[in-house]
């Protein structure tokens, strides 16, 4: 006994852990983060896709055009998916002309196409080929569309043709 009255027991320590409204607030705010980070990585991923498949045409088209600067006409073709034209190897060796896009699908050279109901002496088409679809997502080439065109898929030169796969005109 001590001098101020009996010892009594002091309190057990508290509970170590976090209580469940604590881990409700933290599942919330994860939700709330994840809720905005993912339309902002879609939107991202969109935009890399667009500006990956817009710098490609960019660079095939000033092919072709060289290509038909040097020789006068445009190269032959046959809309062949992932098929350098006749000609054009020097032309479109260092690009990635073969592979997959990345929207899916291959490139591919069609002159004299007739696309939609309408004639086209030079186009790049992107088609599905080899088991790698082309993607039909409207977001997606209505904002590729605006980054090198008129925004319209249905106008302008990048548009969609045959089969609605999305072509780039070189050439009326």
């Amino acid at each position: 006994m001590s001098a101020f009255g009996p010892r009594s027991n002091p309190s057990p320590p508290p509970e170590a852990g976090f209580t469940l409204l604590e881990l409700s607030v933290v599942v919330l705010l994860v939700s709330l983060l994840a809720a905005l980070a993912v339309p902002a990585l879609v939107k991202a991923r969109l935009a890399a896709r667009s500006t990956a498949v817009a710098n490609d045409l960019r660079v095939f088209a000033g092919a072709f055009q060289n290509y038909t600067h040097d020789r006068g006409d445009w190269p032959p073709g046959n809309g062949t998916p992932g098929a350098f034209p006749a000609g054009m190897e020097g032309y479109l060796g260092a690009t990635g002309w073969q592979r997959v896009t990345p929207i899916g699908g291959l490139y591919a050279w069609d002159p004299n196409s007739t696309q939609q109901g309408d004639r086209y002496r030079a186009v790049i088409v992107i088609a599905t080929a080899d088991g790698h679809a082309v993607t039909s997502e409207r977001a997606q080439l209505a904002d590729l569309d605006r980054r090198i065109d008129d925004g319209d898929l249905d106008a302008g030169n990048f548009r969609l043709g045959y089969r609605n796969y999305p072509i780039y005109v070189l050439e009326h």
